[in-house]
């Protein structure tokens, strides 16, 4: 491809909203555009990019026996009915109704109109497993769309579905993914965490994600550093600290204390007391609003709302408003751990696990001039739900193994799912065994975004001058830079151009006869292709062609007549550098 005739160039300047290191690289590296707020365009450099991603991922899923297919993306709303995973995904999914009134979802995900399909079929133990993968529009609306490709509403996904005809069996699927997954990360040259997660609006119980570490992400996953237990912060477990545990139950009372003590900064400065001491109540509330919750955990420790929703049955809460507080006569600063009988069928009362191990704690039910001291749970107040519903903090201990947990801020980059019987009971998902009767069958959901991968790869793989792709899936393997106007330097670069097409070697040729050569570099590093060829009057002074890799600040001399053969093995090499460690 000559660059001269390329849509799609450089830019100089990322615009201001842009803060993610990949969206600028991929925004000035002439990569994507954006359409509107989370749907983006991707020119060709980007597009040669995304369908390598596709290639590689399609090759893998084709080595663990996955068949490709293909559903629509518009799907009748019973398909989602049936599961309630209309009102699990809430308003982020999205909707239309066709001409006649009928209505439809824009494919969130696929897992009920997969599961019919196959149960369509009506499979019998000879035919499983059945493993099927397809790239789809994904369409979500998100409530805010950020970090370029690392969070949009309309993107492209491999889905992968299983179905198994017992538990046993369905692991050895599930263990297949999470090798090829791994296989896949370690190609495209991305350092990954495989963490226990929550399943969220999909699903099931047991999940993993593959998370890779990024200052850009808005994950946070939470690892050990004594073994090998490592979690999303929606699912991390640890150790809770025994608040005053040795010492006596003592007298509950109250105390005075001043109108602007709310915060819980402020009562560790009034107190002279750490913050482990205190009560903490945060108001959240159900999606429709008709259930309130109050939250409390120790004043150390934060709630982690994916955890509260899970322990009140819920797939989603929204933090509570001061118009929430009012209904139940209270106001912010001033929420209650217990004592709102009058609004017994709209609150739910829910503790973490840390408070039950405390003694003689401080607050929990603050009026205008005073507060309560050696609050004790059991003995003065007492909830609807005890569960682990606060957030890991870093050093905390793992229940594992009494290590400390680190946390670490991370981009999802892969998430593979246990159903079991989920989605199958739902959509008569049976197949018949060898006695000749029905039975559910095992299922489990497997995705990648391509978009994303290709934002979490520019984040894994960059420095100040630009992109540093993977030979795996960059858009082109050379980047053949011709600096002059004079014939000679322009057929050399010709021939060069020629030879290494004509041997299924991919060269971008930045052919502009009027760049000067910083421009024509400069452009190069930022596009960042992993070999640089450069024909010049001063290269073939020494001796031919200069040859030059992206992660190299060193560069060689390679005579004309030896390019082809040592393009191939440099390219053989770096193709070596992202070759799997992960065996079947």
């Amino acid at each position: 491809m000559r660059y001269s005739r390329l849509f799609g160039k450089t830019v100089r300047k990322a615009r201001k909203e842009m803060t993610a290191v990949s969206h600028k690289l991929l925004y000035m590296g002439g990569f994507i555009r954006e359409l509107s707020a989370g749907r983006y365009e991707f020119l060709p450099l980007g597009f040669r990019v995304w369908r390598k991603i596709v290639d590689l991922i399609d090759s893998e899923m084709e080595i663990i026996g996955s068949q490709r297919f293909s559903i629509p993306i518009l799907q009748p709303m019973d398909f989602w009915s049936k599961s309630n995973r209309d009102k699990a995904w809430g308003k982020s999914l999205m909707k239309l109704k066709d001409r006649s009134g009928a209505e439809f979802a824009l494919s969130a995900t696929g897992e009920g109109v997969v599961t019919e399909m196959v149960a369509g079929t009506n499979p019998t133990y000879k035919d499983l497993p059945i493993t099927v993968h397809q790239f789809i529009v994904k369409l979500r609306d998100e409530k805010r769309a950020r970090g370029g490709l690392l969070r949009t509403r309309e993107f492209v996904m491999k889905d992968a579905y299983s179905f198994n005809e017992s538990e046993d069996d369905f692991m050895k699927t599930y263990n297949s993914f999470y090798k090829a997954y791994s296989r896949i990360c370690e190609q495209l040259g991305l350092q990954y965490y495989a963490c226990i997660a929550d399943s969220g609006a999909l699903g099931g119980d047991y999940c993993h994600e593959f998370q890779v570490p990024c200052e850009a992400g808005e994950d946070h996953i939470a690892k050990c550093d004594s073994c090998d237990y490592t979690a999303n912060n929606e699912k991390a477990e640890f150790i809770r600290k025994e608040v005053n545990k040795n010492e006596k139950m003592k007298e509950y009372k109250m105390v005075d204390l001043p109108e602007k003590v709310q915060k819980i900064k402020d009562l560790m400065k009034h107190y002279n007391l750490p913050a482990e001491r205190f009560i903490k109540n945060v108001l959240y509330k159900t999606l429709d609003g008709k259930k309130l919750i109050i939250a409390t955990v120790t004043g150390d420790l934060d709630i982690n709302a994916v955890k509260l929703a899970k322990a009140v049955g819920e797939d989603e809460l929204e933090i509570g408003e001061d118009k929430d507080l009012k209904s139940i006569g209270s106001k912010t600063g001033y929420l209650h751990s217990w004592g709102y009988d009058e609004f017994k069928d709209k609150i739910v009362y829910v503790v973490d696990e840390g408070i039950t191990k405390a003694r003689n704690l401080y607050g929990g039910y603050k009026t205008e001039t005073q507060d309560p001291q050696n609050v004790n749970y059991g003995r003065d107040f007492k909830a609807d739900i005890v569960a682990d519903i606060a957030e890991p903090y870093e050093g905390a201990l793992c229940k594992k193994c009494k290590g400390n947990l680190k946390l670490i801020k991370t981009i999802e980059w892969g998430h593979i799912f246990k159903y079991d019987h989920f989605y199958t009971k739902h959509h008569n998902g049976y197949f018949t065994d060898r006695d000749g009767k029905r039975k559910l069958m095992y299922m489990g959901a497997y995705g990648i975004g391509i978009g994303r991968s290709m934002g979490t790869i520019v984040e894994s793989h960059n420095d100040e001058k630009g992109i540093i792709w993977p030979i795996t899936i960059a858009p082109f393997q050379v980047h053949l830079v011709s600096l002059g106007e004079s014939k000679e330097i322009l057929d050399k670069a010709a021939s060069v151009y020629e030879e290494l097409g004509q041997n299924d070697i991919e060269v971008l040729w930045d052919d502009r006869e009027e760049e000067s050569a910083g421009v024509k570099f400069n452009d190069a590093d930022l596009i960042g292709i992993p070999i640089r060829l450069v024909v010049s009057v001063k290269s073939f002074e020494r001796g031919g062609v200069e040859l030059k890799l992206r992660t190299s600040e060193e560069s060689e001399i390679i005579k004309l007549e030896d390019i082809l053969e040592t393009v191939k093995r440099k390219i053989k090499s770096l193709k070596d550098e992202f070759k799997p460690k992960t065996k079947y």
